[in-house]
């Protein structure tokens, strides 16, 4: 049974994995058309769904290291949210870099990547980190 700081943290996650999926979409449509979408979305499944597992198991390793006493911050919301993406980032671009079709091949091609998503998804994982944040310091310690 998952603890009251696992299901806030999971469903941050969902929140944000879904908003920036549609998000991402959403625009490369307009920019690209639906049919560069669809293949950029096939050739990205397996790093996205890996990346997804990896930020759930990260948050849920996060969620069960504190204690059901520990009395949260706000800001330490924040911080779990973006070591979550960090996380999911470098999770997502391991796993397409292991696979056969992939334009990284050192470890410095990873970091126009980072940023990348760093400047985009770093609004919405700063709401999102307040949202944790302020919902994680709002609980009663037992």
């Amino acid at each position: 049974m998952l603890s009251r700081i696992n299901k806030l943290i999971f469903t941050a996650i969902t929140i944000e994995i879904v908003g920036a999926l549609v998000l991402a979409s959403l625009f490369y449509t307009v920019f690209f058309g639906l049919k560069e979408t669809v293949d950029i979305f096939q050739w990205l499944c397996f790093p996205l769904l890996m990346a997804c597992a990896i930020t759930y198991a990260f948050g849920w390793f996060i969620g069960n290291h504190f204690s059901a006493r520990y009395q949260f911050k706000k800001w330490q919301g924040v911080i779990i949210m973006f070591a979550l993406l960090l996380v999911s980032i470098f999770g997502g671009m391991l796993t397409l870099s292991i696979s056969a079709n992939n334009d990284i091949n050192e470890i410095t091609d990873v970091f126009p990547v980072v940023l990348l998503f760093l400047a985009f998804g770093g609004l919405p994982t700063l709401i999102w980190g307040l949202w944790l944040g302020s919902r994680l310091s709002k609980l009663n310690p037992c």
